[in-house]
């Protein structure tokens, strides 16, 4: 398995003989939404705040298939995305949504697994923010486990940790994990995992690779790249990688 940094949740990985583009976001620099931020003077700053670290026909080269964890504006848009492109969604309803943007090759899944190839991808609850107004507000969002004749991976997507997530670890104890750890935050509260959701993962999967991402994009983060390792390298979490934009981990 290799795993490369995009930006923000956008990752390339390789497993299992295919190459699939996780919640592509190739939208340019400073041309997407501005969150409702809870520092001031992030406030109507448009994302996404970096831009990536190649151009987008180097970052859809040999891409079999788009994984979206969900469709939010940081997660998947249209822009630079060939309409002909597989997408696997996690629900009719994102379905539909990227049906009305002009994609004509989506997949959902019928019951929590879907086979692609020699892997199994396998959905698994996600939630959405750090109390139940924020996670109706935000909406559904999953995450996956693919499996096969490679390491476990576990892709927790936009949630805060919670007992589904421990569940998820507990059941398929994945070799591999990538969190999205920014602390994005609005007024209403906090919509993904902060620097104590780490760790927790951490110490649920001490023998795990946990892969930091979603960082240093949106306007509404709490926690930087830079956080992330200063706090990794204070309390000795040497099985955490916070990769930067276009760098490839081999797991």
């Amino acid at each position: 398995m290799k795993i490369q940094q995009i930006r923000n949740a956008t990752l390339k990985i390789d497993y299992c003989g295919q190459t699939i583009l996780l919640d592509p976001w190739l939208q340019d620099k400073g041309t997407g939404f501005s969150a409702k931020a809870v520092k001031p003077e992030m406030n109507g700053m448009r994302n996404p705040l970096n831009d990536l670290p190649f151009p987008p026909e180097a970052v859809l080269h040999d891409v079999d298939f788009c994984l979206v964890t969900h469709i939010h504006p940081d997660h998947f848009t249209e822009d630079h995305l060939p309409k002909g492109i597989k997408v696997v969604v996690q629900n009719d309803d994102d379905m539909q949504e990227a049906i009305s943007m002009g994609f004509h090759d989506v997949t959902t899944f019928e019951n929590d697994r879907l086979r692609v190839g020699s892997m199994t991808i396998t959905r698994v609850p996600a939630i959405h923010g750090d109390s139940e107004t924020v996670a109706n507000d935000m909406g559904c969002s999953s995450g996956y486990v693919l499996s096969g004749e490679e390491k476990t991976l576990y892709i927790a997507g936009d949630t805060v940790y919670c007992p589904s997530v421990a569940r998820t670890i507990e059941n398929y104890w994945p070799d591999v994990i990538v969190l999205n750890c920014c602390e994005a935050t609005t007024p209403g509260g906090r919509l993904i995992m902060d620097l104590s959701d780490l760790e927790a993962v951490c110490r649920a999967a001490p023998d795990a690779l946990v892969i930091a991402t979603h960082l240093d994009s949106v306007n509404h983060a709490l926690l930087t790249s830079a956080d992330i390792k200063n706090f990794v390298q204070k309390k000795g979490l040497t099985q955490v990688r916070v990769p930067q934009n276009g760098a490839w981990i081999k797991a």
